[in-house]
């Protein structure tokens, strides 16, 4: 629980009373001063405060950071009990800066920050990302994901994929080694901001997860039949074949229109040229265009692979 003065001026303390030994620590693990004025980092006598603001700009709670001259067996963070996982950095997305990167941690964010570099993250690490966050992320061109180099931060980044499916997934390189973080990339390999701006450059779009597919959860049988069903794909454009059962306006490069699986009052169901896949920000539907077409006629895999392969043989066949 928060003491019972007011929450910032319980912030501005903790920032105030900051050693300077601690401002180092955090200048060595590649935070600059600014970001840690401007985030109001502060200290409580025993950790690292880090002010966590909610949706509305009210202040949450604080994270605590172990003091780095601790070195006993207690956790690196702790989070106050009774609380839940909130994502670290709404100002920025309430910004829409034209590029944005998910990242996991809070001193990966403030790493990322002190090089101009737009980021956020959750609060509950790799594996807590809620679905109803994904709307404040609309209307930002490019979404990267940047989780550590494990198999938790692998997963994390696949699970936000299901509902952001225009994100593209980083890969740390071998350099961090196994668990490496972005802030090994600042500190240990000297990373500069325009190394990290070409690795987002090989970034690569986020896998269409056929088996995770919402609402009807349809598991996929295209594992043993990949390049049947690639060389289907690839002769047909999504937004072509959603055209067919719905319509679509454009909305940038990309396609919006009201779902066909529930009862859409505003558009919210979104096509990604890019990756050639749709999600639905209202009822959660997401997959590509086989997956597509089984929800909507309620057919077979296989039917539905038969059927796109007849309309990819007839590539000016623009009817249903």
């Amino acid at each position: 629980m928060l003491e019972s003065i007011d929450p910032l001026t319980l912030a501005q303390r903790y920032h105030d009373a900051m050693p300077i030994r601690i401002r180092e620590y955090l200048n060595h693990r590649g935070i600059i001063d600014d970001a840690i004025d401007l985030h109001l980092l502060g200290w409580n006598g025993e950790r690292i405060t880090i002010p966590i603001f909610d949706r509305d700009a009210r202040l949450a709670f604080f994270k605590l950071a172990k003091d780095p001259l601790d070195r006993g067996q207690g956790p690196k963070m702790l989070v106050p009990g009774g609380t839940s996982a909130e994502l670290y950095g709404w100002e920025r997305l309430r910004g829409k800066p034209p590029r944005i990167v998910i990242c996991e941690g809070e001193f990966d964010r403030l790493a990322l920050e002190s090089r101009g570099i737009a980021a956020v993250t959750s609060t509950g690490g790799a594996g807590v990302f809620r679905k109803e966050w994904t709307e404040d992320f609309l209307g930002i061109p490019e979404i990267y994901v940047c989780f550590d180099r494990d198999l938790a931060g692998t997963r994390g980044a696949l699970r936000i994929a299901r509902w952001l499916p225009q994100i593209r997934i980083v890969e740390l390189p071998e350099e961090v080694g196994p668990g490496g973080d972005v802030t090994d990339l600042f500190v240990r390999l000297e990373w500069t901001r325009d190394n990290f701006l070409r690795l987002l450059e090989k970034s690569r779009p986020a896998p269409v997860d056929v088996s995770a597919a919402a609402p009807t959860r349809i598991a996929s049988k295209a594992a043993g039949n990949r390049d049947e069903v690639d060389a289907v794909k690839s002769g047909l454009r999504i937004e072509e074949v959603l055209a067919r059962f719905m319509r679509l306006s454009t909305s940038g490069n990309r396609f919006r229109g009201h779902c066909p699986f529930h009862e859409d009052r505003t558009p919210s169901f979104v096509v990604y040229p890019e990756n050639q896949a749709f999600h639905c920000f209202g009822c959660g539907a997401h997959g590509d265009v086989l997956t597509f077409l089984m929800q909507v006629e309620k057919i077979s895999f296989r039917e539905a692979l038969e059927r796109l392969r007849g309309w990819a043989d007839q590539p000016n066949d623009r009817t249903a």
